[in-house]
C-alpha cells in the first residue's frame, strides 16, 4: 500500500485479497482474467525474496549500491574515469532469484507494461523501453550487458506487434534467458504469424523451467500469454499449441534427458480419465520436464494428416482448464519393441539417453523382419525402474526435420506411442516421446532404396496407413 501510495496510484490488486481464497470456482473464474489485469495496470510491484523479511522490506547498505568510479592515472587528460561492475549483477539481483522461479509470476512479467523490482540490495526498473536500477537511473550502461541482458532488449523490439521480421529471433534463441520480456499490445493482429509462434515456444521453454504449487494450474498460469497469441492470430488454441498448417511439425517438442529443470527425472501428469488429468499427452503442458521446442521447424514433406481436433473444457476456461482433449491422426504405424542400450559396469541396463529400436517387421509389408537399430530417442519420462525395454509404435510425422538451429536434418522424425485401452473399450495411443532416423535408418524402416529419388517420402505413401487417436 505504502509504494502504490508513493507512485500516486489509487488502487491495487493482490490475489490473495482480490480471490476468494479456498473457492474453487471463484479462483477459476479470476485466474482466467489475470492476463487483461496484467496488461492493462499502471505498474507491476514485484518482491523477488522469497523471504518475506527481504525482498520491498529489507535493511540495505546504501553504499554498496552506488557505482565506484576509478580514476585511470595513465590518461593524460584526468577527465575519464571508469566504473567498477560486474556484468551478471542483473541475473543474480533479479532474474535468477526465487520469485522468478515461480510459474505465475512468467506471465505477471511478460504482460505487465511497467514492473518495479525490490531487490535485496537495490531497486530496479523494467518497461518497454529501458531498464535501469538504483545504481543507473538513466539505464544499465551497455559495458554491463550480459547475454541475459541483450536477450531481454532484443525480445522488448521482437514482440512490438510492429516488428514484423523473424530473422532476429536467432539472437533471442541463442540467448534466451530465462524469462523474455513485455508481450505486444491487447487486440494487435499480425499479417504473418510465424515469428509469433517462434516467441511463443521460447515462452513455453522459459515456463517449464519454472515451478507451480499446483501441477494442476499449468495451463491456467500461462492463459493469459495464449489469450494474446490467439488475439494476434485468429487461431484456435489446443492445450498448448496451435491449431493451424504447422501442427503437425509442432509435435515434435521434446524433453531434455528425462528431466526437470532442477534436475530430478521429468513426470507425467494423469491419462485421460483420471482425476488429476490436466492436458494430453501430445501437449507438453501434460508433463513437469524442461522442454525443448525449437517451433516452427523447417522440415521437407509432412507425411501425416490430422483428421480432427477436440478439446473439452469446463464453462468459461477455454485457455486455462482441460477436461478431455483427443487428436485423431492419419499416418503410418511401425511396431517395435524399445530397449535401453547402455550396461553399467556390472552388465545391468543403466538408461543413460541410449536406446535401441528392434522393429518386429518393416512397414510397407506385412513380412516379420526383426531389424535392429540405435536412433535419436528423446523420452519424455523415463524407462528404468520400472522396465528397460517396452513394446513401442512409431508415427513417422516429417522428413528432413531441422528440430534444431544448427543442426544437421533429420531424415524422418515422428512421436514414439505406446498403445492404451480407453474407457469405452477403444485403442487409443498415448505419446511416449519423439524419434530421430538418418537416411539409413530411415531406409531401412521403409524398404526403400537409398539411390531411389525421394525415396523415404514414396516408400512412406505405399504403405499401410490408418486412423489412429492420440490421447
Amino acid at each position: 500500500m505504502e509504494i502504490a501510495r508513493w507512485m500516486g496510484v489509487d488502487y491495487i490488486w493482490i490475489d490473495a485479497l482480490c480471490i476468494i481464497q479456498n473457492s474453487r470456482d471463484d479462483w477459476l473464474a479470476e485466474s482466467t482474467k489475470m492476463g487483461d489485469i496484467y496488461t492493462n495496470s499502471f505498474c507491476n510491484i514485484a518482491a523477488t525474496s522469497a523471504d518475506p523479511q527481504q525482498g520491498c522490506f529489507t535493511e540495505r547498505l546504501v553504499y554498496m549500491v552506488e557505482p565506484y568510479p576509478l580514476p585511470n592515472p595513465q590518461l593524460q587528460d584526468g577527465e575519464k574515469t571508469y566504473v567498477i561492475g560486474y556484468d551478471d549483477f542483473w541475473s543474480n539481483s533479479l532474474s535468477d532469484t526465487a520469485l522468478h522461479t515461480r510459474g505465475w509470476v512468467l506471465q505477471e512479467r511478460l504482460l505487465s507494461p511497467r514492473t518495479i523490482h525490490f531487490g535485496q540490495e537495490q531497486i530496479f526498473w523494467e518497461c518497454r523501453c529501458e531498464m535501469a536500477c538504483e545504481a543507473y537511473p538513466d539505464g544499465i550502461p551497455e559495458q554491463f550487458h550480459n547475454r541475459k541482458m541483450h536477450a531481454w532488449r532484443q525480445a522488448d523490439k521482437i514482440l512490438d506487434p510492429a516488428y514484423k521480421q523473424p530473422s532476429e529471433l536467432s539472437l533471442l534463441s541463442k540467448y534466451l534467458p530465462r524469462f523474455l520480456s513485455n508481450w505486444f499490445t491487447t487486440g494487435s493482429k499480425v499479417d504473418d504469424p510465424y515469428w509469433v509462434y517462434e516467441v511463443w515456444s521460447r515462452i513455453v521453454e522459459a515456463y517449464m523451467e519454472c515451478k507451480l504449487t499446483y501441477g494442476e494450474d499449468k495451463l491456467v498460469a500461462i492463459s493469459g500469454i495464449a489469450q494474446k497469441v490467439a488475439e494476434a492470430t485468429d487461431e484456435r488454441y489446443l492445450a498448448g499449441l496451435w491449431d493451424n498448417a504447422m501442427l503437425p511439425q509442432s509435435l515434435l517438442w521434446c524433453v531434455l534427458g528425462r528431466r526437470q529443470a532442477d534436475g530430478t527425472p521429468s513426470l507425467r501428469s494423469a491419462s485421460a480419465g483420471e482425476p488429476d488429468y490436466r492436458a494430453p499427452s501430445w501437449s507438453w503442458a501434460s508433463l513437469e520436464a524442461k522442454v525443448i521446442w525449437n517451433w516452427p521447424a523447417k522440415c521437407e514433406q509432412i507425411v501425416i494428416d490430422v483428421l480432427s481436433t477436440d478439446i473439452e473444457q469446463p464453462e468459461g476456461s477455454r485457455m486455462a482448464k482441460v477436461s478431455y482433449a483427443q487428436m485423431k491422426i492419419r499416418g503410418v504405424l511401425v511396431e517395435a519393441c524399445l530397449q535401453v542400450a547402455s550396461r553399467d559396469v556390472d552388465g545391468e541396463p543403466e538408461e543413460d539417453g541410449l536406446y535401441t529400436l528392434v522393429l518386429n517387421s518393416h512397414a510397407h509389408s506385412d513380412d516379420v523382419r526383426h531389424y535392429s537399430m540405435d536412433p535419436t530417442i528423446y523420452l519424455d519420462t523415463p524407462m528404468m525402474p520400472d522396465s528397460d525395454c517396452m513394446d513401442v509404435f512409431l508415427l513417422p510425422i516429417c522428413t528432413q526435420w531441422q528440430g534444431r538451429s544448427g543442426v544437421e536434418a533429420t531424415a524422418l522424425a515422428g512421436l514414439l506411442l505406446r498403445k492404451v485401452i480407453s474407457t469405452t473399450g477403444g485403442t487409443m495411443y498415448e505419446r511416449m516421446g519423439i524419434f530421430g532416423l538418418d537416411h539409413d535408418q530411415a531406409h531401412a524402416l521403409c524398404g526403400s532404396r537409398p539411390d531411389e529419388p525421394r525415396s523415404i517420402e514414396n516408400a512412406l505413401r505405399r504403405m499401410r496407413r490408418e486412423d489412429l487417436c492420440l490421447i
